[in-house]
């Protein structure tokens, strides 16, 4: 069910004159936008009284809905549990599902639904057994996420950049280079083939940052069992999730939501850890999780979180522009050995620059210097964006070996087709090539190797194929010519 079929069922079929009247007081609409139902659906999504609703929520309430925009889900009643469970009916397990919940579903009715905050609808089902306490769906628009409140009410603020822990891949990157024999394992930067791997992905510069999130979050768990005294009982809590309509479990890696909610601080803001808390306990469904101290803590050692210390108090945010390498030009991380090499100095390196290398060349350990060679193969393939980069242009004027290649490859380029066993024939005879295409160019021709039809007469086939291409050419009355090129 899409948010767009939820408006239209909330609005039709599912509220009330009561709850109407009720969202539109809460909103502050007037008589004129909500005279009938089609006009209340068109003025719902609005920014229009959403920030006086947003205000009578609680901070868990907040949480919650920041948790919905992140996530970006349709959710049943279970999932508003971790805000109003302690009002339901009895103890969890006892009784059927809609006397566990119905006090719950009267909560969210109250606090959120008819304050013109959440859509609202009933799912689709084939079974007779769903009550239909189980089937409301609750969803968070995406229009509203702009006039969320923040959660950080008194947040610490400061001008100052305060510090980022070095960056751990680069430390990786040093090991392979440095001591390639050695690297940790497993090791998260590999060559293989010339090409440089962040574990088992193409190194990219997103990929590095990617990877930064992984290991905060598998620093959590790791740090979290270790202090633990049960790593049974601790590895339960941290598995924790709530069950969501499809009937699968949310993984309960906090990290994006952390994230976001911290994207959203001002440039000067700063926060304790503690004021995660609330966040955290909503997102767990419990009080029982990782420490905020110990995932901020994390984030920092992993260089996904600046810290300012004042005094006795540690405050955390995200990076921004001040944290970031300063960029440098390729003479200041490339240079020409003795023998021709060009070596790459993997300390000052931007990794965007690393990645443009990775992409268009090939990358090698030599005596401890990462080496960039001349492929041109990942040159033929790299896309055309990246064959105008001042970085391959400065290898260009720099290392004769890529002088040689880019006259090579600007020769040919717009006819070169690099492939292994590959042959390439021009056929001026259109008649011979509709033959063609009907025997060997089709889908459903019975043979597994097919020719490949280019512009301007050219055609493509595997070398395997020449003696049959070549037979049907002069059974069909037609001379081969052949052309030897460099």
């Amino acid at each position: 069910m899409n948010p767009t079929q939820m408006l239209y069922e909330m609005c039709h079929s599912v509220l009330t004159n009561a709850d109407i009247k009720a969202i539109c007081k809460s909103r502050g609409f007037s008589d004129q936008e909500t005279r009938t139902r089609s006009l209340f659906e068109n003025v719902f999504l609005s920014s229009s009284g959403l920030e006086a609703a947003m205000s009578t929520l609680t901070p868990m309430e907040v949480a919650a809905l920041h948790l919905l925009r992140q996530e970006n889900r349709t959710v049943d009643v279970t999932f508003f549990e971790r805000l109003y469970g302690s009002d339901k009916t009895g103890t969890r397990g006892y009784g059927t599902f809609t006397q566990q919940f119905r006090p719950i579903f009267g909560s969210v009715q109250t606090r959120l639904v008819r304050k013109g905050l959440l859509l609202i609808a009933e799912a689709k089902t084939n079974s007779p057994n769903k009550t239909k306490m189980e089937l409301w769906r609750y969803h968070f628009p995406a229009e509203f996420g702009p006039a969320l409140p923040s959660l950080f009410t008194k947040s610490f603020r400061t001008s100052e950049p305060g510090s980022v822990k070095a960056d751990r891949f680069r430390q990786e990157l040093l090991g392979l280079v440095q001591h390639p024999m050695r690297a940790s394992h497993p090791a998260a930067a590999k060559l293989v083939r010339g090409t440089l791997l962040i574990e088992a992905r193409e190194f990219s510069a997103d990929a590095v940052h990617q990877w930064q999130q992984s290991r905060w979050e598998t620093d959590i768990l790791r740090a979290n069992l270790k202090a633990s005294a049960g790593p049974v009982y601790q590895q339960a809590d941290v598995f924790l999730g709530y069950l969501l309509p499809e009937g699968t479990y949310r993984k309960p890696t906090p990290l994006p939501v952390v994230s976001n909610v911290l994207e959203q601080l001002d440039a000067d803001e700063w926060i304790a850890p503690g004021q995660l808390d609330t966040l955290l306990d909503v997102f767990y469904g419990s009080k029982s999780h990782p420490s905020s101290t110990l995932i901020c803590e994390q984030g920092y050692e992993n260089g996904c979180l600046a810290r300012y210390d004042s005094g006795s108090r540690t405050y955390y945010r995200l990076p921004d522009a001040r944290h970031l390498p300063v960029e440098v030009s390729p003479e200041h991380y490339l240079k020409v050995s003795a023998d021709g090499a060009m070596t790459i100095d993997v300390e000052r390196i931007p990794y965007r620059d690393l990645e443009t290398l990775n992409r268009s060349a090939s990358l090698e350990v030599n005596h401890g210097q990462l080496t960039v060679i001349p492929n041109l193969l990942k040159l033929v393939e790299a896309s055309e964006t990246v064959h105008e980069q001042p970085l391959l242009r400065y290898l260009e004027a720099q290392s004769p070996a890529f002088k040689a290649i880019f006259k090579k490859f600007n020769a040919q380029w717009g006819k070169l087709i690099v492939h292994d066993n590959l042959l390439v024939a021009r056929v001026t005879d259109l008649s011979l090539r509709v033959r063609l295409q009907k025997t060997f160019g089709s889908e459903e021709t019975q043979t597994s190797q097919r020719i490949v039809f280019l512009p301007d007469d050219y055609i493509a086939f595997p070398r395997a194929m020449l003696g049959e291409v070549e037979k049907f050419v002069k059974k069909a009355g037609h001379v081969i010519k052949t052309a030897q090129t460099e």
